[in-house]
């Protein structure tokens, strides 16, 4: 049997693993399990031991239910993982103490407190979003101090993950280090003044490497709770978002990824930054070295699941049936989701039903992901040549119809479950056979949309 390859995602929800063919056309195998969270004074927690054996028993499952062929063939491993999660280490490589979750929230205060003085002493390419990670350095020092004292360095969630499976290299991947706002993405090098701002200046940064990269082997230990043979080769994943853009094919400049959950990820890849036009976004290194992104996130869901309730729906019934036979424009309602996150409709006749309400927030959610596109596009200098769409909503037809109908770009459609789990085992294939597999499978507009359908969402939203 030629070789296989295994994907780990450590995702906010749940760890999930995927055993790839080497060509990348099967997925033999797959398992998922609920990350475990806990909480610590009211803050929520990923513990790392916790996280790691969770990781293996999934990825055990996985491997089992492949088959013994397949689990003998197994030719590398790699991990994806949060983004802003990072995990700080004693000078024994062990975990201080647990790591708040990106969704803690510790770093809004430092963010907004320290954002200017950072700005002077550490300048990176674009804005650090409160999520980053050296927020919550601020915290920690401020919070936990005898942890942070004790700490000596830090890597990503995944990367100390795939450092404890054996011997090999502590590591952190350039898209991780691009969410830490420690790094700049054009130079691709640390900008470690900034821990000096957060009171961590005792903190070492660890070495910077692409995705994909092989830094160790499986060791002893860890090959027996696998069940493996050590020595498979251990591989770099990437931030989970962008882990699952790469198996869903966004690969050159001008891809969109639209991730649409509880909140809508838009990751427009491109090969180059402009410093000066990209002060105020999201940027950094993108999973296939030398391509950046932009990135930047509509709370869809959030709207959605709040208006569901509001309006005495069930937000797990098929969307389809919820939006009934409602028209085009919602017959005159129209929706507006402003910069706070609020959503405002117009045009709400007194005998509007809960069908026409909904559909307005679809398609209000339509055109601002338009704006928001197009926001990039300006950005980057770069015009999006295809949307690729993926997520619950784009099983529903009538979500895939306003969005092949509104939006920049050519939209495809990606079945992508498990797609961060693939992406991670496309750069374990990559890294160790120097071949990125082909990306999953995608779907145009189906069915076509008629010419006098597609004129009536011109008419009504250009």
């Amino acid at each position: 049997m030629s070789a296989t390859f295994l994907g780990i995602d450590v995702g906010t929800t749940r760890t999930k693993a995927v055993l790839l063919a080497s060509d990348g056309s099967v997925v033999l195998a797959t398992a998922a399990a609920p990350t475990p969270q806990g909480d610590s004074g009211g803050v929520a927690v990923h513990s790392p031991r916790a996280i790691r054996e969770v990781a293996v028993d999934t990825a055990r499952r996985a491997l089992a239910e492949a088959g013994s062929e397949a689990r003998a063939a197994l030719g590398g491993i790699a991990v994806t993982s949060v983004g802003e999660e990072a995990v700080l280490l004693d000078a024994a490589s062990r975990p201080v103490g647990d790591v708040p979750t990106w969704f803690s929230g510790v770093g809004h205060g430092p963010a907004r407190e320290l954002a200017a003085e950072l700005d002077r002493h550490a300048p990176v390419t674009g804005l650090r979003h409160p999520e980053y990670t050296v927020h919550t350095l601020a915290w920690w020092a401020r919070t936990r101090p005898a942890q942070a004292q004790t700490a000596v360095t830090m890597t990503d969630l995944g990367s100390w993950l795939l450092s404890s499976l054996g011997p090999g290299d502590l590591v952190m991947d350039h898209s991780h280090a691009s969410r830490t706002g420690l790094f700049d993405a054009p130079t691709r090098s640390w900008r470690p003044e900034g821990l000096n701002v957060v009171g961590m200046g005792g903190l070492t940064l660890p070495r910077l490497v692409p995705s994909g990269t092989v830094v160790g082997e499986l060791g002893t230990e860890a090959a027996a709770e696998f069940g493996l043979a050590p020595g498979v080769p251990l591989v770099t994943g990437g931030h989970d978002h962008f882990c699952g853009a790469l198996a869903a094919g966004a690969r050159s400049p001008g891809d969109l990824f639209i991730s649409a959950g509880t909140s809508e990820a838009h990751l427009l890849v491109t090969d180059s930054l402009d410093p000066g036009a990209t002060a105020d976004s999201e940027v950094g290194c993108f999973v296939t070295d030398g391509l950046y992104y932009l990135h930047a996130a509509l709370p869809s869901g959030a709207l959605y699941l709040t208006w569901t309730r509001l309006l005495g729906l069930d937000p797990a019934a098929p969307l389809d049936a919820l939006l009934g036979e409602e028209p085009v424009g919602s017959r005159g309602v129209r929706g507006h989701i402003s910069a706070d996150r609020r959503l405002s409709l117009t045009g709400v006749p007194v005998d509007a039903d809960p069908a026409t309400l909904l559909r307005a927030l679809m398609e209000a959610t339509a055109v601002s992901s338009r704006e928001l596109t197009r926001h990039l596009s300006r950005t980057a200098g770069r015009a999006v040549v295809q949307r690729l769409l993926a997520g619950r909503p784009a099983q529903s037809p009538a979500w895939r119809e306003i969005r092949g109908a509104i939006g920049e770009g050519a939209a495809a459609f990606v079945d992508a479950q498990e797609a961060t789990a693939l992406g991670a085992a496309h750069l374990a294939v990559r890294g160790v056979t120097g071949t990125l597999p082909a990306p999953l499978p995608r779907r145009h507009l189906d069915p076509d949309l008629p010419p006098a359908r597609r004129q009536e969402y011109a008419r009504a939203f250009g």
